[in-house]
């Protein structure tokens, strides 16, 4: 049973209803050392539980961003899969035990776990943070997991996932990465790790990740 917890920057619009969440740190023991990121579509079904106000919370989160409110969030599936890639990755490099920060970042910060929905709220969105591109390409630390499946390819989002995937392949640990930006399948965790994972395609993807090296 993990020990996971979420934290992450959170607003509620009330003039759209649109919810946008942003800066999610999945932190699996005591520290906060990072230990890798991960690029998918949106925010889905996990859920904000309670606003973070004391300081001593406060102080190592706000060390990753102090440009909003912090709220733990609950632990959804895509996350426990989440997990599982980075466990994977650091059992195939000889660490057996898995301490420290994973950070999620997204193509679109509305949270909404129907893709559908979250599109066509995102056609209305207003909020600053409703995307955070900039932000994201400097805090992305290897390895570096893609998991945005076809979003990366819709024309609205092309440009920013090939920005983010570009600087994977270039800076961070993307050899394992068609370089070939259409070429690659962006296999999200939930399909990687457990509807696919007896798939040749999804156990390939997973052995490359895990064999690249920061």
């Amino acid at each position: 049973m993990s020990d996971m917890k979420v934290f992450a920057h959170y607003i509620k619009d009330d003039t759209t209803g649109n919810e946008y969440r942003w800066r999610t740190l999945l932190q699996i023991g005591n520290s906060w050392n990072i230990i890798g990121s991960i690029v998918m579509k949106n925010p889905g079904s996990s859920k904000p539980l309670s606003k973070i106000d004391d300081e001593v919370s406060l102080k190592p989160l706000n060390e990753f961003s102090d440009k909003g409110d912090w709220y733990s969030f609950s632990v959804d599936k895509t996350m426990q899969q989440i997990e599982n890639i980075f466990r994977a990755y650091y059992k195939q490099n000889g660490d057996k035990t898995l301490e420290g920060v994973i950070q999620v970042f997204n193509l679109m910060n509305v949270r909404d776990p129907n893709l559908e929905i979250a599109l066509l709220k995102n056609k209305k969105a207003n909020c600053l943070f409703s995307e955070t591109l900039k932000d994201d390409l400097t805090q992305l630390v290897p390895p570096v997991y893609l998991g945005w499946g076809s979003l990366g390819k819709n024309p609205i989002f092309k440009n920013n996932a090939e920005s983010i995937f570009n600087k994977v392949i270039k800076e961070l640990n993307g050899q394992y990465l068609n370089p070939e930006f259409y070429k690659n399948s962006y296999c999200h965790p939930l399909y990687l790790m457990l509807f696919g994972k007896n798939k040749q395609k999804c156990q390939m993807i997973l052995d490359s990740f895990c064999q690249s090296k920061v």
